[in-house]
């Protein structure tokens, strides 16, 4: 009898040791990157069993996340029997991903009595779909050009791969699908992106399918050799350590932030980029002596202006322009880093006033945060106004776009959320204030500019320009040229003037906007959105 008393006790004993103990579940157990801007996710652990689950520390395999604890900042961390926590997964913006970075481990440390526990994770950018992107690089003899580099920015901005020429000049190389943006550089010449520009602003991006073969041929400009240069190193303004990749761009203008001018775009022609070299160093060969902006950017960095003062300049009022009339060195460009991680995007346009409605190139767009006025991610404007910003953690924002000699322009307010992770159609109108138009200024013809906004709802401006004070008349029309409206019939003195359409009694649409003035007829589209 008391054996078997003995015995129970004892088995009893061992089923209560296995009952009464933390029990950890990690639910996901698998967490999947599978958007290049998207690197947040997180799991929940849950203590299933009867004891307190103590949890001692984190490790992954590779020391490229950030791993905390939601409300619990420090280890260790004690959960109660039927409590849940959350663990927050972030993969840091600043390490650069590869086409080999395929899979990872976090381990949970914990008194489990299996312990430590897997949470796996899965990156997979570029698993999936490849393309082929290839082409010529030539001289403006179109004499092909050996040995030279060329450069892949993943949705214009993230620098994702290089190649080289051959003898002949081509390169052929496989890329993950998505939108590109391709450049190419070689001693002497000047570096010219896709679209055969100079400028990364004005560049063309390229659509990239799977299984596509893509054509994008460059013709490099000779440089002549003024022995007029701007040397110095890319920082990262939070470390002061070199940045060893990203883009640097040398555009005329004359600025300092306590002299506060018009400083308009100029053309393409005045506008030199060159590549960070792996120590940080860049190099750019001009050919005019005059005042330039410079300006950098790189991966998981914001665009950033040289100023004297060696910090980060975001908006070209805090710039300070450089004066190169021989070899310019130590123009340091400090940048700021961009500590978006979230998979929220937004997209619109961008819409000028009527005298500068043709330059809608140069202009970037940020998104800042309504909680900590902190920037989050940015992109180039398209030469149609169109642009979109991706990797946006939830919450209330609203867009910022800059363009040289133009005050910033902002747009409504919105919010990104688990429910509403894209945002559309958000529209930014810059207006001419603070923006100095030539007094005095005689248009040499008639012009009629796009109005502004377009699309509108119900409201727009409609500007036109006069060489002589003149009768105008201004119509619109219907697409089957029926007249609905006529919004002018009178004198207009030179230079510039504007008239307000009020379409509020009118359905949306394309109409047609005629100006007559001086035996001359202009007409152009507006749409009217309601």
């Amino acid at each position: 009898m008391n054996k078997y008393y003995f015995t129970f006790l004892l088995i009893l004993s061992q089923t209560f040791n296995l009952i009464a103990q933390p029990d950890i579940k990690i639910e996901p157990r698998n967490i999947k990157f599978e958007d290049i801007f998207s690197r947040f996710d997180y799991t929940y652990i849950y203590n299933d069993g009867d004891q307190v689950l103590y949890i001692d520390s984190l490790s992954a395999t590779k020391p490229h996340y950030i791993l905390d604890f939601e409300n619990h900042p420090q280890l260790p961390i004690a959960v109660n029997p039927g409590d849940t926590i959350r663990l927050n997964i972030t993969l840091t913006n600043f390490y650069n991903i590869t086409v080999n970075d395929t899979a990872d481990t976090v381990w949970v440390y914990s008194n489990d009595s299996e312990s430590p526990r897997d949470l796996r994770i899965k990156i997979d950018f570029f698993d999936d779909d490849f393309g082929t992107c290839s082409g010529i690089i030539s001289d403006e003899a179109l004499t092909p050009l050996p040995n030279s580099k060329i450069f892949f920015f993943y949705y214009g901005i993230y620098l994702f791969d290089s190649t080289l020429t051959d003898i002949s000049g081509n390169y052929n190389i496989q890329l993950p699908t998505g939108d590109y943006t391709v450049a190419a550089e070689k001693e002497g010449y000047r570096v010219m992106f896709s679209g055969n520009t100079p400028d990364p602003y004005f560049a063309q991006s390229v659509l990239l399918d799977s299984g596509q073969t893509v054509n994008v041929d460059l013709v490099l400009p000779v440089i002549n050799n003024t022995g007029f240069s701007v040397s110095g190193v890319v920082i990262d303004s939070v470390y002061g350590t070199p940045i060893d990749k990203g883009v640097v761009i040398i555009r005329k203008g004359t600025h300092t932030p306590t002299l506060l001018k018009q400083n308009p775009l100029t053309s393409d022609s005045s506008v030199y980029a060159g590549f960070v070299r792996s120590d940080g160093s860049y190099n750019i060969n001009v050919e005019d002596s005059t005042y330039y902006f410079v300006q950098g950017y790189s991966d998981y960095f914001l665009p950033t202006y040289f100023n004297s003062q060696n910090s980060a300049s975001i908006f070209w009022q805090n710039a300070d322009s450089v004066f190169v009339n021989q070899t310019i060195t130590n123009k340091n460009l400090y940048l700021e880093r961009d500590s978006s991680y979230g998979g929220g995007g937004a997209n619109g346009k961008n819409f000028l006033p009527f005298l500068y409605a043709e330059q809608l190139n140069g202009i970037t767009v940020f998104a800042k945060s309504l909680s900590n006025n902190q920037l989050y991610s940015y992109n180039f404007g398209k030469d149609d106004g169109r642009f979109y910003i991706s990797n946006l953690p939830y919450g209330s924002y609203q867009l910022v776009a800059q363009k040289v000699g133009f005050p910033n322009a902002t747009s409504s307010t919105f919010t990104i959320s688990p429910q509403n992770q894209n945002q559309y159609q958000l529209n930014i109108q810059f207006t001419l204030t603070d923006v100095e138009i030539e007094e005095g200024f005689v248009p040499e013809e008639i012009k009629l500019y796009p109005n502004y906004p377009n699309p509108f709802n119900p409201t727009t401006t409609i500007s036109f320009s006069l060489s002589s004070p003149q009768i105008v008349n201004i119509k619109v029309y219907n697409l089957l040229g029926e007249e609905i409206a006529e919004i002018s019939n009178q004198i207009f003195s030179s230079g510039i003037n504007e008239v307000n359409f009020n379409a509020s009694g009118f359905a949306s649409g394309i109409y047609i906007v005629s100006l007559e003035a001086n035996s001359i007829r202009l007409s152009q589209k507006i749409a009217l959105m309601k």
